[in-house]
């Protein structure tokens, strides 16, 4: 029994290492394995795109991109530049697969190429820069496992998703201008002083907080959709070290209609400042043809920038732009420009704003022939006005006729599509006559009863009374009793109440009695 047992624990002993080892070396076991030849290999073999295989040649020293190439020579290969431009056009590169060797690779550069996918960096933990802009990469995640990536230019690609930087500790450049960017959330976590150039133009950001408590050299934010800049007021230039080029912010081409926030901000040293060509666009509004506008475009000092190029023929005064428009127009704008002294930068704050308009139509309140007026925008609810009043009269509401039609809820009724009058009505106050010296709600009069005829006997002191009724009442002065059997039933009849009692308790008497017998038996 005892030598079973022994089988057993060591048959059991060898299956777990045999899974154990199995395990630990499955090509999956280790994330970060990195990819080797085992033999030499063609260029070309390894690198199946034709112009990369050319661009390995020549950093290699082979003749052609035939030769056969060793892990010893891809080791040595630290920096590979395939990339190309407008000035120095070269073959078109559409993958990097057989890059995954290249385990010593710290500088990589393939802007302006037609590659979309980078999987074959995963891996590569000792990259430092990383040159891919131009291509159409959509997709950053395979860079997350090179923790020492300092210089990231992604730009011109096709990237929304930029979480992976969360795995980039030591990146202190990030130029991202041109994509489909619109959250930079994960620019929030990174510490206060990180950063020396941070491009984000031509994005789709609209909010940059983020950015707030950071530091930076350069920062271009132009070309996105941001209205709110005061995050801006909280950054800092970058201070440790800056390199030789200048300090500049560039947030040209937003939204933005107040910079006021600037004002108080650290940007002493800075050299330009750029936030020209806004673009401000109003909520539509209803057309009407007196129609006027809040100026709410403010300068680094907070005052209110004095329009210009008042469209329409537009005028401006105390804070208002005001037009009178004799038929509808689609839109209106006014220009704005002011030069700006922030730093020691002198820049340009401009733009337009436009205000654009929907069909309005207007609505005449007439109060008997006291006429106003109002334009609403078509299936637009009309505002209700200020009920009107009449002396003995009660205002009952507005109708669509001056007398009868139909009644207008100004709760459920939109605008038509065409000008409207609606008439206000009234009811008559009616109220019942009260007596001044008794001012009392008075009661209905009953109906006059017609006098009886009263016959007098001479000396007698009777006295006949003749009414409608048929026959003669005979009547004496001394009478003080009426006929019994009448009196019976015209005088009430009382001790009713008393009787009714009586009663009752004789009942409960002989209830009483019976259950006293009965408990006697």
């Amino acid at each position: 029994m005892i030598n079973y047992m022994k089988k057993t624990i060591t048959m059991s002993l060898l299956v777990v290492s045999l899974v154990l080892i199995s395990f630990i070396s499955s090509p999956n076991a280790n994330a970060a394995e990195k990819s080797i030849l085992t033999s030499p290999k063609p260029i070309n073999e390894v690198f199946p795109d034709e112009n990369m295989a050319k661009v390995i040649a020549e950093v290699t020293y082979k003749s052609s991109s035939a030769d056969e190439v060793s892990q010893a020579d891809l080791d040595n290969i630290t920096k590979l530049d395939g990339s190309t431009s407008d000035r120095m056009p070269g073959p078109i590169i559409y993958s990097i697969e057989g890059v995954e060797y290249l385990q010593n690779l710290s500088e990589f550069n393939i802007s302006g190429q037609s590659v979309s996918n980078i999987s074959p960096l995963e891996g590569l933990s000792e990259l430092e820069t990383v040159y891919i802009s131009e291509n159409n990469i959509n997709d950053l995640s395979p860079l997350s496992k090179s923790p020492k990536i300092k210089i990231l230019d992604a730009s011109n690609n096709n990237i929304s998703d930029i979480s992976t930087l969360s795995s980039l500790p030591n990146l202190n450049s990030v130029r991202l201008n041109n994509n489909s960017i619109s959250n930079i959330s994960v620019l929030r976590d990174f510490p206060t002083n990180q950063f020396v150039y941070i491009y984000l133009a031509d994005n789709k950001i609209k909010d940059i907080s983020p950015l707030a408590g950071k530091s930076f050299q350069q920062l271009t934010l132009n070309n996105n959709e941001i209205s709110d800049i005061s995050p801006l007021s909280k950054m800092t230039l970058y201070s440790e070290d800056p390199l030789a080029d200048d300090f500049y912010i560039d947030i040209s081409n937003n939204h933005i209609s107040d910079i006021s926030s600037l004002k108080n901000a650290d940007f002493g040293k800075l050299d330009y400042f750029f936030a020209e060509d806004q673009s401000i666009v109003n909520q539509p509004k209803a057309f009407s043809t007196n129609f006027t506008l809040e100026n709410k475009v403010k300068n680094i000092n907070g005052t209110l920038v004095t329009p210009k190029n008042i469209s329409n023929s537009g005028s401006y005064s105390n804070a208002i732009l005001s037009w009178q428009l004799p038929s509808f127009v689609a839109n209106l704008d006014y220009s704005f420009s002011e030069t700006t002294q922030i730093g020691r930068s002198t820049g340009e704050f401009s733009g337009k704003v436009t205000q654009s308009l929907v069909g309005g139509y207007t609505v005449t309140f007439d109060n008997e022939g006291t006429l106003s007026t109002r334009t609403f925008a078509s299936d637009e609810l009309v505002t209700e006005p200020a009920k009107p009043s009449k002396t003995g009269f009660t205002f009952t509401g507005w109708y669509d006729a001056k007398t009868g039609g139909k009644k207008w809820n100004f709760a459920t009724d939109k605008m038509p599509a065409n000008n409207m009058t609606l008439y206000a009505q009234y009811e008559e106050q009616t109220t019942d006559p009260v007596d001044p010296a008794s001012p009392v709600a008075p009661t209905k009069p009953t109906d006059p009863v017609k006098p009886d005829e009263i016959v007098s006997s001479e000396g007698s002191g009777d006295m006949e009374i003749k009414g409608e009724q048929s026959g003669t009442i005979a009547a004496s002065e001394n009478a003080t009793s009426l006929d019994d059997s009448k009196q019976q039933r015209t005088l009430p009849k009382t001790g009713d109440t008393n009787l009714y009692l009586v009663l009752i308790g004789l009942l409960f008497v002989g209830f009483a009695s019976l259950f006293w017998k009965k408990k006697q038996i």
